[in-house]
């Protein structure tokens, strides 16, 4: 359990600067998008790379994201049995 919780916050570690890194990157692609040239070669070649970075960056987060959703769900799983019921102390007279 110490290993799954471990990788859960691991993969919460990563995940907001990916999601901060995917908005720069859609920022600096719009840049590039707009001050670029279609016809000049060197400016498509810039926004392609500007994209590839963006689209890595987005599908990292996803990963990670992932990653966690499914680490939650198994240690929900394994934690259910292990879950003591409450006292009801409030109606004891």
């Amino acid at each position: 359990m110490a290993f799954l919780i471990s990788i859960m916050s691991f993969a919460n570690f990563v995940f907001y600067p990916l999601v901060v890194g995917s908005i720069i990157a859609v920022i600096i692609e719009q840049i590039l998008r707009a001050k670029g040239n279609e016809y000049d070669p060197q400016a498509v070649g810039k926004v392609n790379i500007a994209m590839r970075v963006r689209k890595y960056l987005v599908r990292q987060a996803w990963l990670f994201n992932i990653i966690w959703f499914v680490g939650y769900f198994i240690l929900m799983i394994t934690m259910r049995g292990q879950q003591t019921p409450m006292p009801d102390l409030i109606w004891q007279g």
